[in-house]
């Protein structure tokens, strides 16, 4: 194998200096007033930063409260659609006939001859305001107990009518 030799016939030269004089940057130093106003405009970008982000913020939470009413509101409608149909159910005429008759017990009436319904005559006039009542045979005689009846009921319309 074959090795290089060493050679140690380096010679140190320190360098020389010159007459010249070697020109340095120099730093310029900025001053204290220069950085308050630099940290004073980084501080109010900042802070303007978070009120525009809170502002935000705010401007989505609002969105989506509003979402969430929208729903509500929708719920609530439909809620009372369902109990307006069931109120309509209720007020119909088979229904009330329903529960007359099977839940009350009630019975139709049945139509009997000799029975007769007397429609009732309000007067809105300002003469007495009586109560005018026909009946098919004015001849017969009225009880007691039926007259004062009637006189509650004459009594009655008169608060009424006024």
């Amino acid at each position: 194998m074959l090795v290089a030799k060493e050679r140690f016939d380096y010679q140190y030269h320190p360098q020389e200096r010159s007459g010249r004089r070697v020109q340095t940057r120099r730093v310029h130093r900025t001053g204290i007033k220069t950085k308050v106003v630099y940290c004073t405009i980084v501080l109010v970008t900042l802070c303007l930063a978070f009120l525009v982000a809170s502002r935000q913020a705010q401007i989505a939470s609002t969105g989506y409260d509003i979402l969430a009413l929208k729903k509500q509101l929708q719920i609530i409608n439909l809620e009372n659609q369902s109990l307006q149909r069931r109120v309509d159910e209720f007020q119909s005429l088979e229904h009330i006939e329903y529960v007359a008759t099977v839940r009350l017990g009630m019975q139709k009436p049945e139509l009997a001859e000799g029975v007769q319904f007397v429609p009732v005559e309000y007067s809105k006039a300002g003469t007495g305001g009586t109560v005018g009542i026909a009946s098919a045979d004015e001849t017969e005689e009225i009880p007691q107990a039926e007259q004062k009846r009637n006189s509650l009921v004459q009594a009655l319309a008169q608060l009424i009518n006024g």
